[in-house]
């Protein structure tokens, strides 16, 4: 009859492992303290106290307590572990014991709105956005007060590999910290038309840069961006000669260079927001035609 209630005691016991094993498979990080962790079982009538054994992977005893509750608190750090329960009669003897169970300990890291996991890793980025373009001197006052309104917003938008720091690549050496991206932007520069002429202006860029990166504890990193390419502009113009309305326009086909610094700060892992200004010289028509952009983009890592 003890044999039969033995065997019986030891299936809820194993049961009872079971039900808790999941539960301990990550165990609450605390910045200060480590938090213990404690197993329970169910309790067993004629059962007064409990031995409970823990060795790790290599087989050395960490735990071996006599406990009269039904659990037990412990403190260990994250790793594979193996378990076995001893229930004691009230003659103080061993009835039984569990079969060895095995059990992991992980750290649950809590999720934070804002957060560096991807600031130096290797892969694509992707960002959009909109930006503020003032014309520099001399085209600002050249046409100050004619139908050219050449401050305007501009969309734009990117897509970036980044180095990260790949095991490809030597620790010691910077590129690690870099990227290379291709840029795009659309801007309408409309008019502020007269009379006797209406004119707009469309520029499209698009261009190879070149970005270097710091790699910060905190979500927040600094780009410095060179780069250049291709500046398309299309003129449409209409004006009034003799009375008669006279409609052209001119296309151009220019080189333009860029050198620019920004702000990243990084939230909800793989998002970015980037806010940032750059300085553009486009060699419009055999002339310098410098500007800055200041700009907000939104990104994503993948």
């Amino acid at each position: 009859m003890m044999k039969i209630c033995s065997t019986i005691n030891a299936a809820v016991i194993i049961f009872a492992l079971f039900s808790w094993s999941g539960t301990i498979a990550h165990a609450q990080e605390n910045d200060k303290k480590e938090k213990s962790l404690r197993i329970k079982w169910a309790t067993i009538e004629g059962i007064v106290k409990f031995n409970v054994q823990i060795k790790d992977e290599a087989d050395t005893l960490l735990v071996d307590r006599t406990v009269e509750t039904s659990f037990i608190d412990f403190l260990l750090p994250p790793g594979k572990y193996r378990i076995r329960i001893g229930a004691i009669n009230k003659f103080q003897k061993i009835s039984f014991w569990t079969e060895w169970d095995v059990f992991e300990i992980r750290k649950s890291v809590k999720s934070r709105f804002f957060t560096n996991d991807y600031a130096a890793g290797v892969g694509l980025k992707i960002r959009a956005g909109a930006s503020y373009n003032m014309l520099l001197p001399p085209w600002s006052t050249q046409y100050k007060n004619t139908s050219f309104d050449l401050t305007h917003l501009n969309y734009m938008g990117s897509i970036g590999f980044h180095f990260g720091n790949s095991r490809y690549i030597s620790p010691k050496n910077f590129l690690r910290f870099m990227g290379i991206e291709l840029e795009g932007s659309y801007c309408n520069y409309a008019g502020n038309n007269s009379i006797d002429f209406r004119s707009k202006l469309t520029n499209i860029l698009a261009g190879p840069a070149l970005f270097i990166k710091t790699q910060l504890n905190i979500p927040l990193n600094f780009y410095f961006r060179f780069g250049g390419g291709v500046s398309y502009s299309k003129q449409e113009y209409t004006k009034l000669k003799f009375k008669l309305p006279i409609d052209g326009q001119i296309l151009t086909l220019d080189p333009y260079a860029r050198a620019g610094v920004a702000i990243e700060l990084n939230f909800l892992f793989a998002l970015s927001l980037d806010i940032g200004v750059d300085y553009y010289i486009i060699f419009y028509r055999d002339q310098f035609f410098q500007s800055l952009r200041y700009y907000a983009m939104l990104g994503v890592r993948i």
